[in-house]
């Protein structure tokens, strides 16, 4: 499972949604809600003193 997966997973944990069940505007939300949380978390890592990105 990716880390976007792990994420998305969470987040529908948190509003009480079945991915596989949900209506095409839930999961619409889901997606707008999952893409604001990885930024945030991108955003956080880059702070980080010790973190060092694998990628140029």
């Amino acid at each position: 499972m990716t880390t976007h997966d792990s994420i998305r997973h969470w987040i529908a944990d948190q509003m009480q949604l079945d991915i596989g069940t949900a209506e095409p505007a839930e999961l619409a939300t889901l997606d707008a809600v999952t893409t604001a949380a990885e930024a945030g978390y991108v955003r956080m890592l880059l702070r980080l003193r010790a973190y060092r990105p694998l990628v140029g």
